[in-house]
C-alpha cells in the first residue's frame, strides 16, 4: 500500500499526502492512539477526536492560535469560551440557514457564468478558474461588496496566507517577495478597515452592515469587527476553495461516481457530505491542553498541543460502513469536517450552499469531464489546509 513506515511518522508532512492522500490517512490510523508526532499528539479515532473538541476549555483553540500571526484576533475561530460563548451568539444568527437561503439565487447566477466560461474554452484549471473565484465571490456578494473586487482580494488572500505560511518555515519567501505579501496584506487590512468605516456609517443591506449596527453590550468594536473579517477572509476563502477542489479531483478520478451525479441531480447535497467526509479541507484540527489530561488512557500535560485529525475520524469503520469508498447513498453521515462542538464551522451553511450550487450547475451542463492527459493532481498541505495545487480538466466538445 505505501513505501512509507509508520514507525518513521514524524510529522503529517513524512506522509505520502500529495499523491496518495488516503494511504497517508490510512497510515496514520494504523498508529498508536494518542500519536507521539513532532510537534505535538495526534489524535485519530472518532471518539477520542469528539472528547478533545468537545472539551473547549481544557483543549483550547485560543492557546493553538496564538501563534498565528494576523495582527487581529479572528473571531470566534480563535476564542475558547466564555469569550467565544458571546461571540457565536451574536453571529449566529446571520449565518443560519434562512439567512445563507437568501443569496441562492445570486450564487447560481454566479456559478452558471462560471461554468459556462470554461464550457466554451472546452476545458480549464478547476482551481484556478472555479475553486478559487466562486467563494470569493460569495463572500463579496455576502459583505455586499462588488465582484469587480474579487482578484485583488483573492490576490491580498493569498499573500496573507504565504506570510503565515513562511512563518511557520512550510514557506520559504525572499526578502523580496516577503515585502510584496506584506503590502498586499497591509493592502487587505486597509480595505477591510475602510469597509468597516464606511458601513457603521453608510449601512447597507448586508450581513456586515446589520453586524455593525447591534447596540448595547453586543456592540462589537472596530478591532473586534476586523477579527471577524479577517475569519471570513482567511478561514472561509481557502477552506472553501480546498473543498471544492478536492471533490472535483475525486470525481474526475472514479468516473461511475460523476456520472451518478450527471444522471441523478437530487443526489448532489449527498454527495457534498461524502465527498466532505473523504477530504476535510482543514484535515487536522489544533488544540493546546490547559491542564494535565488523559487521550485514550495515555497521560498527557498541560501546555501539549494536541492535532485532532478529521480525516481519520471520518474514516471509523464503526459510524461508516466501507469508510473508504466513495457511496453517495449512506443512510446517514455525521462526519466531523465541519468540526464538533462549540468551534463548528460558523460558515458551515455557505460551504454547503456554494458547493451543492457548483456541483448542481457544473454536472447539469458539463457531464463529461478528465483530467488532462500528462497534467499532475497533486494536494498539497499548508499549515493546517489540504487542496489541490492545480486540476486541469478537458471537457470533450459536441
Amino acid at each position: 500500500m505505501t513505501s512509507v513506515d509508520r514507525d518513521t511518522v514524524r510529522a503529517v508532512s513524512d506522509l505520502p499526502v500529495a499523491e496518495r492522500r488516503d494511504d497517508a490517512w490510512r497510515m496514520l490510523m494504523a498508529g498508536p492512539e494518542p500519536a507521539r508526532m513532532a510537534d505535538g499528539l495526534a489524535v485519530t479515532s472518532l471518539a477520542a477526536v469528539k472528547a478533545v473538541l468537545r472539551e473547549p476549555n481544557r483543549f483550547s483553540a485560543k492557546k493553538a492560535f496564538d501563534a498565528v500571526e494576523t495582527g487581529y484576533p479572528l473571531i470566534p475561530l480563535a476564542f475558547d469560551p466564555p469569550e467565544q460563548t458571546r461571540y457565536r451568539r451574536i453571529l449566529q444568527p446571520f449565518f443560519g440557514p434562512r439567512r445563507i437561503r437568501a443569496l441562492e439565487e445570486s450564487l447560481r447566477a454566479q456559478a452558471i457564468d462560471l461554468v459556462e466560461a470554461v464550457q466554451a474554452r472546452g476545458g480549464c484549471d478547476f482551481v484556478a478558474d472555479i475553486a478559487v473565484p466562486f467563494p470569493a465571490q460569495a463572500l463579496l456578494s455576502l459583505l455586499g461588496l462588488p465582484l469587480e473586487d474579487r482578484d485583488r482580494f483573492i490576490e491580498s488572500k493569498n499573500a496573507a496566507l504565504e506570510l503565515t505560511a513562511d512563518a511557520a518555515g512550510e514557506l520559504t519567501l525572499t526578502d523580496e517577495e516577503r515585502a510584496a505579501r506584506v503590502a498586499q496584506t497591509m493592502a487587505l487590512g486597509g480595505y477591510l478597515t475602510t469597509l468597516i468605516e464606511t458601513r457603521r456609517t453608510r449601512p447597507g443591506d448586508d450581513v456586515l452592515s446589520e453586524i455593525l449596527s447591534i447596540d448595547g453590550d453586543d456592540r462589537l468594536s472596530d478591532t473586534e469587527a476586523m477579527g471577524v473579517c479577517l475569519m471570513l477572509v482567511l478561514a472561509g476563502l481557502e477552506t472553501v476553495t480546498d473543498a471544492l477542489s478536492l471533490a472535483m479531483e475525486r470525481l474526475a478520478t472514479h468516473p461511475e461516481r460523476r456520472r451518478e451525479l450527471a444522471d441523478d441531480p437530487s443526489l448532489v447535497p449527498a454527495a457534498v457530505e461524502e465527498l466532505l467526509r473523504l477530504d476535510p479541507p482543514a484535515p487536522f484540527l489544533p488544540r493546546v491542553t490547559t491542564e494535565d489530561v488523559e487521550i485514550a488512557g495515555c497521560p498527557v500535560p498541560a501546555g501539549t498541543l494536541v492535532n485532532t485529525h478529521l480525516t481519520t475520524a471520518n474514516r471509523d469503520e464503526t459510524c461508516w460502513p466501507r469508510p473508504h469508498d466513495i457511496d453517495f447513498h449512506r443512510p446517514d453521515n455525521p462526519h466531523t469536517s465541519f468540526g464538533v462542538g462549540v468551534h463548528r464551522c460558523l460558515g458551515t451553511h455557505l460551504a454547503r450552499l456554494e458547493m451543492q450550487l457548483l456541483f448542481e450547475e457544473w454536472h447539469r451542463r458539463i457531464p463529461e469531464y478528465a483530467i488532462a492527459e500528462g497534467t499532475s493532481h497533486r494536494a498539497r498541505l499548508v499549515r493546517a489546509n489540504i487542496g489541490m495545487e492545480s486540476l486541469r480538466l478537458t471537457i470533450p466538445t459536441a
